[in-house]
């Protein structure tokens, strides 16, 4: 869409005017969640090459971001500055350090900034959560995530890794591909190892191997509107949101660390304390 579209939307005065930047596929499917969502007001849509319009506009309260990716991270960081809170499509960045740099913007700015790792709002994967981290599985030592294709890379898959053991971030990591949208990714965590696979055909989830049981979880259905009702809640409370962005960041910072190790062909070890976030 060449422009700003402005909706004048009547409704309650507590409404949470959110307004949306880019709106191919995602962005498209995001309205029509957020709009079965009471208490938000979608106040306007525009394409990449305005989305200064709607960060000048005070009216707004919210954004959604669902460009390309490579415009995620400046345009979290943008809005948080002017005083918006944001929801972000994954993968949030392109390279590591915008990721530390939306950290720190959603920080100084004090903003709720949510992300788009939506099977955490989904009750499997809340279950799955559950289990592993009560022993119902015993010791768990390996996860397996694999996909037949991907938009974003294996965010959302090894998001649920992540999410099951308290944002854990792997040791290292090793991965190698052959024919286009191949993948084989082994990362070593503290206690445990997990692989993620992308392959043709097939299906796609999150296996978690323990002592006593496996466990095998994927996205449901509805997980999204949850999500989008958990942002709109963190927006009135300002509470953290489920996928409040620290814990995106580190999930994509997986991934792209796992696709420089497949381009580069050599194990990356990896120290979280050269991330210097302030949590």
């Amino acid at each position: 869409m060449a422009g700003v579209a402005a909706l004048t939307i009547q409704g309650a005065n507590d409404r949470v005017n959110v307004a949306f930047i880019g709106v191919g596929r995602m962005g498209a499917a995001n309205i029509g969640y957020a709009a079965k969502v009471p208490g938000f007001r979608i106040a306007a849509v525009c394409d990449v090459c305005h989305f200064r319009e709607i960060l000048a506009d005070p009216s707004i309260d919210a954004v959604c971001i669902s460009t390309p990716d490579h415009w995620r991270a400046h345009m979290t960081v943008e809005a948080c500055k002017a005083g918006k809170d944001v929801y972000v499509e994954t993968p949030a960045f392109v390279h590591v350090e915008e990721g530390v740099e939306m950290v720190e913007a959603a920080r100084k700015y004090k903003r709720v900034v949510q992300a788009g790792t939506v099977a955490r709002s989904g009750a499997p994967v809340q279950k799955a959560r559950e289990m592993v981290r009560s022993g119902a599985l015993g010791e768990v030592r390996f996860c397996r995530a694999f996909e037949a294709a991907t938009t974003d890379g294996g965010v959302q898959l090894m998001d649920i890794v992540q999410f099951a053991f308290d944002e854990a971030m792997p040791v290292s990591i090793t991965a190698q591909g052959s024919a286009p949208g191949t993948m084989l990714a082994t990362f070593r965590y503290p206690g445990f190892v997990a692989s993620y696979e992308r392959r043709p055909g097939g299906a796609y989830g999150t296996a978690f191997h323990g002592t006593k049981a496996t466990l095998m979880v994927n996205r449901a259905a509805g997980a999204h509107v949850a999500h989008w009702k958990n942002f709109l809640e963190c927006i009135r409370t300002r509470a953290k949101p489920i996928s409040e962005i620290e814990t995106c960041v580190r999930s994509t910072a997986t991934c792209v660390l796992a696709n420089i190790a497949m381009r580069r062909g050599v194990t990356l070890d990896w120290d979280e304390k050269a991330w210097k976030l302030e949590v």
